[in-house]
């Protein structure tokens, strides 16, 4: 069964819900096509069964003031509350607020060509200004951590654009949607939704045979079963690099007929980060309880499995710490069970408050497990771009003619890779590229 609309997308993650807002408000005929039965791609939110706090699998934060997303919130009626950013860091045993343990944060801002993976700038920039073993360890712990990446390999100079973006968009301070994330995807679909026919889910894309002006995109579903083909003029690719790098016949690869050669180049130049996080619920909120820990909305332990951890500040009340692991951390934890996980998340914890782990698990009553290499249509947290490939970013984001157009937060060429808005930026960029090139057809 064959289905027409002027555009074909592949996607229904923030990028692709900003790429169809815009062609249809310009009156485009679009369909849209995801694998998964929910909107919202790497923005996925469980409710707590006992209090109903949102839980965020996946994307958790607004960092800084983006215009983009922050008008999409207000649009969509929700609330953004800053969170307590207080840190305290575990270094030799001792738990405390250290802020000299991020001297590294303004010279990476500043660091200049030529590139090399951060390991590499931190030993040298450790030389330079005599930065003790903490400063050395924060700053690994740090690209691991925030941009999900092996210090080995990730470029220097990506990063520093990503730190200097994120400074001018109003930093990295951490705000929260309170009502959660997933709202905003769902608030954007809304039209999409109402439209039979416009909005597909379960509906995974396996090969896109194109020419100038035509594409055709074959489908089924997860169970198999063939959903026919989608034909337009155009397509809006908003894949992420992990399902880019996929083969067939492996779950949600994509094939190209022709292949995208420059676009192929680029996104096997790039890499998926790892990512692993989990969600523990206690009987009690212990580390409230605690003078030393009270007014901590963050904890750090870089030699930890899970380096990071928060609360669910500003939310009330709760009973939750979420555990963060990005990089190889999170790599090695996704070969092991989930039972293996917890025991080591847990062990970590012991290490941080004074608790044993047998203690912590006589008061935890629930957790949740996320390991984002085990989604087959993500594949990974987000787009690490190693040392000497922030070229292959942009030669992502180039449009195949006037055919087929590329999107998501790997494509965005200004620094804002790995985020919300910085997805949302892109599906538009793509959409108005389309909307020229139409024009000029």
């Amino acid at each position: 069964m064959d289905h027409k609309a002027d555009v074909v997308i592949l996607g229904a993650g923030a990028a692709g819900l900003a790429a169809a807002e815009r062609l249809m408000d310009q009156g485009l005929r679009i369909i849209v096509l995801e694998a998964r039965d929910r909107v919202g791609g790497r923005m996925v939110t469980l409710r707590d069964p006992t209090t109903d706090v949102p839980l965020e699998l996946g994307a958790e934060f607004v960092h800084g003031k983006p215009a983009s997303l922050l008008k999409r919130i207000r649009r969509a009626g929700l609330t953004v509350s800053p969170c307590n950013d207080t840190h305290a860091l575990l270094w030799r045993g001792k738990l405390e607020e250290r802020e000299d343990a991020f001297a590294f944060q303004e010279p990476l801002m500043s660091a200049e060509g030529p590139d090399r993976p951060i390991a590499a700038w931190v030993e040298e920039q450790a030389r330079l200004r005599a930065w003790p073993p903490l400063v050395c360890a924060m700053a690994r712990s740090y690209v691991r951590g925030f941009y999900a990446a092996d210090p080995d390999v990730a470029s220097t100079l990506a990063i520093a654009r990503m730190e200097q973006t994120a400074d001018a968009s109003g930093g990295t301070t951490p705000s929260r949607v309170l009502e959660g994330y997933d709202r905003v995807p769902l608030a954007m679909a809304a039209k999409l939704l109402a439209k039979p026919g416009t909005l597909l889910l379960n509906a995974v894309a396996e090969e896109v045979r194109w020419r100038p002006g035509s594409v055709r995109v074959r489908a089924r579903t997860r169970q198999g079963t063939p959903l026919g083909t989608f034909q337009g003029e155009h397509a809006v690719v908003t894949l992420p690099v992990g399902v880019l790098q996929a083969k067939p016949p492996a779950p949600g690869a994509v094939r190209f007929v022709p292949r995208v050669r420059t676009q192929e180049r680029a996104w096997n130049r790039l890499a998926m980060g790892s990512l692993v996080k989990v969600l523990l619920r206690f009987r009690a909120a212990f580390w409230r309880e605690l003078e030393a820990t009270a007014h901590f909305g963050f904890f750090h332990a870089p030699a930890s499995p899970f380096p990071t951890w928060w609360t669910l500040s500003p939310h009330r009340h709760t009973r939750h710490l979420v555990g963060w692991s990005g990089g190889p951390a999170a790599a090695s934890l996704s070969r092991l069970s989930e039972k293996a996980v917890l025991e080591r998340a847990l062990r970590g914890l012991s290490q941080i408050f004074p608790l044993s782990p047998r203690e912590l698990n006589a008061r935890l009553e629930a957790w949740h497990v996320q390991d984002w290499q085990d989604e087959p249509y993500t594949r990974g947290g987000y787009a690490v771009i190693p040392s000497g490939a922030m070229d292959a970013v942009e030669a992502l984001a180039e449009p195949v003619g006037r055919t087929i157009f590329f999107a998501g937060e790997a494509t965005h060429v200004r620094g804002d890779e790995g985020t919300v808005h910085g997805a949302l930026e892109t599906g538009r960029r793509a959409a108005d590229e389309l909307l020229s090139r139409r024009s000029k057809a």
